[in-house]
């Protein structure tokens, strides 16, 4: 993860990552999709967060999974209004349009979809999206 404080510019051989961005970049090196960025508090602080993948990662050569490619935008933040996509109570889409739902059908209609996903297409066609509150923060709260 990078870090750096609101409202200071690096310049093209002093910055965040560390790189020389004068230089065009190859196509598998450093590069940020803007779900790996965020603007979050850090020591009470507003500071650019910018969570990419690690090259030298021998879990995943360096690519990022659907999890922690989305670690950054899934950080609250006020000032991008990322908190807002925070829900407190489950949603579900039924004649177009987003209506409030129990605990018990929200996780009633994932179970019956995700089965039958799986018993029709196989366990490798379901991907699964989700935030895991329990341990990803990386200390950005």
């Amino acid at each position: 993860a990078y870090t750096w404080p609101r409202n200071k510019q690096g310049t093209l051989t002093d910055n965040a990552f560390g790189i020389d961005l004068s230089e065009q970049q190859p196509s598998d090196g450093t590069w940020v999709a803007p779900s790996m960025y965020n603007m979050v508090k850090q020591d009470g602080k507003d500071v650019h967060l910018v969570v990419a993948p690690d090259h030298d990662c021998v879990v995943n050569s360096g690519l990022a999974s659907i999890h922690g490619g989305r670690m950054a935008e899934n950080r609250p933040s006020r000032v991008t209004g990322s908190q807002a996509q925070r829900l407190s109570d489950p949603l579900v889409w039924r004649s177009g349009v987003w209506q409030p739902t129990s605990w018990d059908d929200a996780l009633d209609l994932v179970a019956r979809v995700t089965a039958k996903i799986v018993n029709e297409y196989g366990e490798d066609e379901l991907v699964v999206s989700m935030f895991d509150h329990g341990g990803s923060a990386g200390g950005y709260e």
